[in-house]
């Protein structure tokens, strides 16, 4: 169609509605641009639906969809571009978007076309409850009008009753992140909304405490005030709080943290970055007897601490309903409190690191691991054997080491089901498993192993091949070293937090 100024023409919209619908059927067949049949959707009411419906149909995607997975680097630009003007979504409800907005983008005006488009498909919903996004890095030239972009679209969200929201930023750290000088660093967070919010009309707060689940990666300087605010708004309803990738911005990052209380938070994930250590230790013991789970690795302390955690600080902490907590055997010595302070625990995942100028010995916290007064289920997640972890089993078996009167194993009375996570080795390490038996026979109430490891797409998603033991052979050699052992295997999931 070579000219479709004629159909925006306000007498042949109207003559429209007198024209069989076949006709516009046909009409609609020969229109092939995708630029085209947006334009013609805006000619009439007729003409918007059959449009619309021809552009989905082409680009194979469902428009009412309530589980909706956009990427830019598969064209999810031309779906957004339908998804803006569509009016059969007015007043539709969205279980999950998701959105990545990848890196690829060379201009500033590429990417804030797309996030605009985006937000005008978010304005036309009446309610979203997840939202999971990945923000792009900006673009060259002036972030200015990308930052207010993503701010307006950040806002619609949570409007639209969002009830978990999971932030991802595209860059890895924010340690070199730009910003406006008003804008943090500042001793007051109330401060940092003074001038940030585009056309300085801040958000609506009354009637908008739904959000209840909260995950954030990296913590850059612009978006800094909008989490402080939506936290804020939201901290009488939210359970579940998490934070990864905090490398730059930590000071901040504990400030925000000391002007917030969340009466009801029952979940609480800190995974790598370079954070003050003291101003977190006061976050948590604002929330005695609150936390049910608690994530907390690969952590640095910046200034390092002078003073070791005093047992009396965090014990109330995880007191009264603890019951996983996932963490390292550095933090298990130098930062958690006793596990007899734990009397809810069932589950404790300890990460072992995998390299070995990083490797802890297990032994430290193990020894604390036997003050548990409950049966737990203690998962080891090893990355890798053959460098901190491997060296490691290896050492024990080494002359006398492996006596049960001096191994801290024998003590753990507690451990009744053990889980060897291993991540991308895939019980292959035959040294490993030739040692296992004789390992686990040092845990007295052990009742149960599971082995897993490969996850849906790893190629060694069996445990066995043709130079390992067999399956039968392994599981009879285990079950001699220790009577009536359960064992399984299974596939480790792809997800992560």
């Amino acid at each position: 169609m070579s000219n479709l100024e004629l159909i925006h023409d306000r007498q042949n919209t109207e003559s429209t509605r007198y024209l069989p619908t076949e006709l516009l059927l046909t009409i609609v067949d020969l229109v092939e641009s995708d630029e085209d049949l947006l334009a013609l959707a805006t000619a009439s009411r007729r003409f918007h639906n059959l449009s619309l419906h021809r552009y989905f149909s082409k680009h194979d995607f469902d428009p009412y969809s309530k589980e909706l997975r956009l990427s830019s680097i598969y064209g999810s630009l031309n779906n957004l571009a339908g998804l803006a003007i569509f009016l059969d979504l007015v007043g539709a409800s969205v279980e999950h978007l998701s959105y990545d907005f990848q890196v690829g983008y060379t201009e500033v005006q590429q990417l804030v076309k797309e996030v605009r488009l985006l937000t005008q498909y978010v304005a036309k919903l009446s309610s979203i409850n997840r939202v999971s996004l990945r923000l792009a890095s900006f673009a060259s030239g002036d972030p200015k009008e990308s930052r207010e972009a993503n701010i307006l679209l950040l806002t619609t969200i949570l409007a639209r009753s969002c009830r978990d929201i999971r932030i991802t930023a595209s860059q890895l750290t924010s340690f070199d992140d730009a910003g406006p000088k008003h804008m943090p660093p500042s001793s007051k967070p109330a401060d940092w909304l003074k001038n940030y919010w585009p056309g300085q009309r801040p958000p609506p707060t009354n009637g908008s405490k739904h959000l209840k689940s909260c995950f954030v990666h990296t913590f850059p300087r612009f978006l800094r005030p909008f989490y402080f605010h939506m936290l804020r708004t939201n901290a009488s309803v939210l359970t579940d709080l998490a934070f990864r990738n905090i490398f730059g911005g930590g000071t901040d990052w504990a400030t925000m943290l000391a002007h917030l209380h969340f009466p009801h938070l029952r979940r609480l994930t800190i995974i790598y970055g370079v954070i003050p250590r003291d101003p977190l230790i006061k976050f948590l013991t604002k929330h005695p007897g609150t936390l049910t789970a608690f994530q907390y690795h690969h952590i640095r302390y910046e200034p390092p601490p002078k003073h070791p955690v005093r047992t009396s600080v965090l014990g109330p902490v995880f007191h009264d309903r603890l019951e996983t907590l996932t963490t390292s055997s550095e933090h298990i010595l130098n930062f958690l409190p006793p596990f007899s302070c734990m009397p809810k625990l069932k589950n404790v995942v300890i990460q072992v690191e995998e390299l070995l100028n990083n490797f802890i010995p297990l032994e430290g916290a193990l020894q604390r691991l036997a003050a548990c007064v409950n049966k737990i289920t203690l998962t080891l997640e090893v990355t890798r054997t053959g460098l901190g972890f491997g060296v490691w089993f290896s050492n024990i078996f080494r002359g006398n080491l492996l006596n049960a009167a001096t191994r801290p194993e024998s003590l753990l009375r507690c451990v009744e089901t053990l889980v060897m996570d291993n991540g991308d080795w895939g019980f292959m390490d035959n040294h490993i498993l030739a040692r296992l038996p004789r390992w686990l026979g040092l845990f007295p109430e052990l009742r149960a192993l599971t082995l897993r490891g490969g996850g849906p797409g790893h190629k060694q998603l069996s445990p066995f091949d043709d130079h390992s033991l067999s399956a039968s052979a392994l599981i009879k050699t285990l079950r001699e070293a220790c009577p009536g052992l359960y064992v399984e295997f299974c596939a480790r999931e792809s997800v992560n937090v």
